[in-house]
């Protein structure tokens, strides 16, 4: 039986900021959050799993609030 790597992506964009979250390479076990904004260099940060990766986009996400 074939084994398919799990992939994973998610997007946020909002007044030229994108915060994105995507595997890190087809077989690879860790997750990349990159954090975009017009102006800034984008900041990349690696996670070991799905969990970490997803609530780091999460305050990532509510910090622009602030």
């Amino acid at each position: 039986m074939a084994v398919r790597p799990f992939s994973f992506g998610m997007r946020l964009r909002d007044k030229g900021r994108t915060v994105r979250v995507r595997a890190e390479g087809p077989r690879s076990e860790r997750y990349v959050v990159e954090d975009a904004q017009k102006g800034r260099d984008t900041r990349r940060r690696v996670h070991a799993s799905l969990e970490a990766a997803i609530e780091d986009t999460a305050k990532t996400w509510r910090m622009r609030l602030h």
